[in-house]
């Protein structure tokens, strides 16, 4: 599967390797829409557009013109907190959980929007999350927390340290 890109600790854009199709999942990037749970069509590309490029004008825009599209759900099972949460938009993050979006909401890969805040480096996002009551010790459909994947996603950082030194030290 290729990389997906998002912004990762520090602001700084990192690629984040997902291991199989449904592993991990996001919203659709087509234009099309998609089906919600309930067999509705949704217009939650938009939604999700608009939290994943972080345009808070166009999020709350969306909010207003259709409440209900803070309910929808996409193919992968993510909801706007899923989507929140791994985009980094901490605001919006906020905003959908008091509008009565689930923080414990599971994806079709058993993972709650802590498992990626975690693996992207976004603590405003786990903070946010953990005010809202979110259970930080839900183990995904591998058995990994949210502590699980962040930790994983700092050997990755230490380990490209590791080799951008030793390939400075070569020059």
């Amino acid at each position: 599967m290729p990389g997906r890109t998002s912004r990762g600790v520090g602001g700084n854009r990192r690629k984040v390797v997902v291991d199989a199709p449904s592993r991990r999942g996001r919203d659709d990037d087509s234009d099309t829409d998609s089906e919600s749970e309930s067999g509705s069509s949704t217009s939650q590309v938009s939604l999700f557009g608009a939290i994943e490029d972080g345009d808070a004008d166009a999020f709350e825009r969306i909010l207003r013109e259709d409440a209900a599209s803070v309910t929808h759900v996409n193919k992968n099972g993510w909801t706007a907190a899923h989507q929140a949460a791994y985009s980094g938009e901490h605001k919006m993050l906020k905003r959908v959980l008091e509008l009565g979006v689930d923080a414990d909401a599971r994806c079709a890969d058993g993972c709650v929007a802590a498992h990626y805040a975690s693996a992207q480096g976004e603590k405003k996002c786990l903070k946010v999350l953990a005010e809202a009551g979110s259970n930080l010790e839900t183990k995904d459909d591998d058995h990994e927390t949210p502590l699980d994947v962040c930790t994983q996603g700092c050997r990755e950082l230490l380990a490209d340290l590791i080799i951008e030194a030793r390939a400075a030290r070569k020059k």
